[in-house]
């Protein structure tokens, strides 16, 4: 090896055995399986012109994507899904016809396939002024937090309103905009949880923020048993009197403990509604439910008697003094 350059002659081994590799991998390329597929993709809108919004979906929204190139990768992006953004700078009429382009399909960096046709080349999309409106947030909760669990206040979240930009006949009529449900049964201990705007029904329009964050305060979940909470009953002007039995009831409370152990007996009413002993006649008994008013929100009751037994006091008109027979 002495006539070889020195550079070339240190560490020949070493160098021939990567060149050797080198070629070798190349054929494998070269040789893998190439392949041509056929999906169908869907068409997603990216509009720069503030001033206008897509009134829908493209027509169509979605086309079909013919791929070549080594099956494996073919495989990997029919898995990881794609799709294909349409980029809109200006806006010249309430409808546009916008010819599909090669390269505004995603198939990710360092990619040897090929976007061989997309069907049909063209799509149809229709435009509107835009507007803008702040809409208030509706929270939702799915589930029941674990047993020994109760909330302590209500559900709080960041901000109160989203702020919607998209077509006037889209955003007309909107009174409200839900976030995506979150599952209490999740829920371990108090804390934030970031959850994402429902964008249902909204494509087309330009939510802000995407997401938002709640806040929930759990406490032990506890019962409390209040004794003896007197039955109120009203009787119309002229009837005679209503008599209750049981003239009072127990209730139980169950909630978190803060909210549970502030309860003051005496801000309890226990009560029958009037319509449910309107009508009775003297000596008549009816058997009606009590209703409860005074317990917190997020507190639960139950009583040990739902119903009690009301009865009209007999007429004693003709016992009194000046009576008729």
């Amino acid at each position: 090896m002495a006539f070889l350059p020195r550079v070339v002659a240190h560490n020949w081994r070493l160098k021939l055995s990567a060149l050797g590799l080198s070629i070798f991998l190349w054929a494998l390329v070269q040789t893998e399986p190439r392949n041509a597929e056929t999906f169908s993709v869907p068409v997603a809108l990216e509009v720069s012109d503030t001033a206008w919004a897509a009134s829908g979906a493209p027509d169509p929204s979605t086309v079909e994507l013919r791929l070549s190139g080594p099956a494996r990768e073919i495989i990997r992006l029919a898995r990881q899904g794609t799709q294909i953004r349409v980029p809109i700078r200006s806006i010249g009429s309430a409808d546009t016809i916008v010819t599909l382009r090669r390269d505004w399909v995603g198939l990710g960096d360092g990619t040897r396939l090929t976007v061989e046709s997309l069907s049909p080349s063209t799509i149809h999309i229709a435009f509107e002024p835009a507007v803008s409106r702040a809409v208030p947030l509706a929270i939702r909760t799915t589930g029941v937090l674990p047993s020994h669990l109760a909330l302590a206040t209500p559900v709080g979240v960041n901000t109160p309103v989203v702020r919607l930009r998209g077509p006037a006949s889209r955003l007309e009529g909107l009174d409200s905009v839900r976030v995506r449900p979150l599952d209490l049964s999740k829920v371990a201990a108090s804390g934030v949880f970031e959850v994402p705007v429902d964008t249902t029904g909204l494509a087309g329009v330009r939510i802000t923020p995407m997401s938002v964050t709640l806040g929930l305060r759990v406490e032990e979940e506890v019962e409390r048993v209040l004794t003896g909470i007197p039955v109120i009953t009203q009787s119309d002007g002229g009837e005679s009197a209503i008599v209750v039995s049981p003239v009072a009831v127990d209730v139980t409370l169950r909630g978190a403990r803060t909210l549970v152990n502030s309860v003051d007996p005496v801000d309890l009413r226990a009560w029958v509604a009037p319509e449910l002993v309107r009508g009775m006649t003297p000596g008549e008994e009816r058997r009606v439910p009590v209703r409860v008013e005074g317990v917190p929100n997020l507190v639960a009751y139950r009583l040990a008697q739902e119903l009690v037994a009301v009865r009209r006091a007999a007429d004693t008109t003709l016992d009194a003094p000046g009576g008729h027979p």
